[in-house]
């Protein structure tokens, strides 16, 4: 069975794509038994004159050419729509980048602002007062050395 899909027109008439088409035939092609082939047609809800048509577009080389024509267009050819939006594409890359690197900037240096902000909370919570040794009592300085584990 083909996985292609069949589109719609605006008016409503069925669009069968050049792949459809293909795959259709070569299950045409591979249908040998009895019945097999108006089973296909109805399978797809086809009439007998579309398969003839396509039938006669194969035997003229028709799907040779589309084929070579469609490989062709899909790999050199690039629209006018494709150029603007690969255009368009560039230009947010170059401005996600730019983006990308100003918060990687600001992380920076709010890291830094971090420590130092942690180097202040540190200090100003320090309760050990720097008062020298020659002015402290005979008590705070012995314990003043057990506290810097110099005694």
């Amino acid at each position: 069975m083909t996985d292609v899909q069949v589109g719609r027109t605006a008016t409503g008439v069925r669009k069968f794509s050049f792949a459809f088409k293909v795959e259709f035939l070569r299950e045409w092609d591979a249908a040998v038994q009895r019945g097999a082939k108006a089973r296909l047609m109805r399978e797809h809800n086809l009439a007998r004159q579309t398969v003839d048509r396509w039938l006669v577009s194969r035997e003229r080389g028709e799907f040779t050419a589309s084929m070579v024509t469609a490989a062709r267009k899909s790999r050199f050819e690039v629209t006018n729509t494709e150029r603007a939006e690969l255009a368009r594409l560039r230009k947010e890359n170059e401005a996600l980048k730019k983006k990308v690197a100003q918060g990687e900037a600001v992380q920076a240096i709010l890291g830094k602002a971090y420590e130092l902000l942690e180097g202040i909370t540190e200090s100003s919570t320090d309760t050990d007062e720097q008062i020298p040794p020659a002015l402290m009592s005979a008590t705070e300085y012995a314990k003043w050395l057990e506290r810097t584990k110099l005694s």
